[in-house]
């Protein structure tokens, strides 16, 4: 049970961080906002780490700089992951962007079922199945939606894609130890974007950052640092088609929360979906 409760934990930080990325990129700019967040992350979690083991709770893991290397790798191919989502962000509203992540429960099942060899049991598809009912029934809505090769559509699938990578990071999360896995992680991450920000440079007007916006930056440092631990925590102690079929809450609950931030109605049948998305997700999270 407690793996299950940091992956709902984890999900529900990063379901109301994929609210909270717009109005920083719009300002900031894709680059930069990834920068800083994974700057300060990456400060949390390395001062973490040393001060953990200095006080004898964690041991630092017998690894070699190749076993470094290959986690920067495999963190490195999940970095654009994050780089479509907010790609997709300027092309399409957040609620068709965050919906897409029901591509990811597909991903997950495959991955689970042909790399890690795990049974799919008749009630973990009907929960899935009802999820994913939930999504869509939240997205549901009388406004504008993305055309079949939109910008935003092509963006969202390809940063599920790449983001959905994660489900292969059991053995080096199993060898580095979560925390030092998310140093490495949150290191890459800010590595490769402080290169293509190098590569071709934007201008960055700090006059034009409102404090709404440094309000909704150190959401995302803290919600992002409290969400990468908790899902890389789990992610190596449960099923990896369980962690797929919960994760089907993210966008439950960033949906949501879209609608409330941004002060739009709920309709009946989005509450409807909401019920029954984070419902299936906990009777899933009380089963084997």
């Amino acid at each position: 049970m407690f793996p299950i409760f940091f992956t709902i934990l984890g999900h529900i930080a990063y379901g109301t961080t994929n609210v909270l990325w717009k109005n920083p990129r719009n300002e900031v700019g894709t680059l930069p906002l990834i920068i800083i967040r994974s700057l300060g992350c990456l400060v949390i979690f390395s001062v973490s780490f040393f001060v953990l083991q200095a006080v004898g709770i964690i041991s630092i893991p017998q690894v070699s700089a190749s076993d470094i290397l290959q986690t920067m790798g495999i963190c490195a191919i999940n970095y654009f992951g994050l780089f479509f989502y907010l790609k997709a962000m300027k092309h399409a509203p957040v609620a068709h962007t965050i919906g897409f992540g029901k591509i990811g429960l597909i991903i997950g099942i495959a991955v689970g079922y042909f790399v890690y060899d795990e049974e799919i049991s008749l009630l973990k598809i009907f929960l899935a199945a009802l999820v994913l009912i939930g999504v869509s029934m939240i997205e549901f809505s009388s406004g504008k939606r993305t055309t079949l090769l939109s910008k935003g559509l092509l963006y969202s699938v390809l940063c599920k894609v790449f983001w959905s990578t994660a489900f292969l990071y059991v053995p080096f999360i199993t060898k580095l130890g979560p925390i030092l896995f998310c140093v490495v992680l949150e290191f890459t991450v800010c590595t490769m974007s402080l290169l293509l920000f190098l590569w071709k440079p934007t201008k960055i007007s700090h006059l034009t950052v409102s404090k709404r916006t440094k309000y909704e930056i150190g959401l995302l440092i803290i919600l992002g640092t409290l969400g990468t631990f908790c899902l890389n925590f789990a992610l190596a102690n449960i099923s990896i088609i369980m962690f797929a079929v919960i994760g089907l809450i993210e966008p439950v609950i960033g949906l949501s929360i879209s609608k409330l931030y941004h002060k739009e109605k709920l309709s009946r049948i989005q509450q409807w979906g909401i019920a029954a998305g984070v419902a299936a997700a906990f009777i899933l999270s009380a089963t084997k």
